[in-house]
């Protein structure tokens, strides 16, 4: 099985998914998460980037990530930076949302995927002898 495939589709998939959400519908979201909408601009935001960067970026990577390793590292850079900011505003939670699950639920698969991106990343000619 090709994991590296494998996980650039669903980092593609999920970011779409969510990513769209974010970007038409913010306020189901934010309802859902029991948050007031001071920061639906801001989710917006988000939600556009996860569909062109992590969303289809993956998604055309995926076709031949050996070939497509630059476009590769940079969903990989993007994923594990917004990990990180994610991971960051949970832990001082900076959000006004009250159901902590949908926080820390795609803060849980956003780390998978991350881990997964750079566990799997390809490897080039001179990255193979190391």
């Amino acid at each position: 099985m090709d994991y590296t495939k494998l996980t650039l589709r669903i980092c593609g998939w999920s970011s779409i998914w969510m990513g769209m959400v974010f970007l038409v519908y913010p306020e189901w979201y934010i309802e859902l998460e029991g948050a007031t909408t001071d920061n639906m601009a801001w989710l917006r935001n988000l939600g556009a980037a996860l569909v062109a960067v992590n969303g289809v970026g993956a998604l055309l990577a995926a076709r031949d990530p050996q070939q497509e390793r630059a476009l590769y590292d940079v969903v990989m850079l993007a994923s594990v930076l917004e990990t990180v900011a994610l991971g960051w505003s949970t832990a001082t939670w900076e959000f006004t949302a009250t159901e902590e699950i949908f926080v820390t639920g795609p803060l849980g698969l956003a780390l998978l995927v991350s881990i997964a991106l750079v566990a799997f990343r390809p490897k080039t000619g001179s990255d193979k002898h190391v």
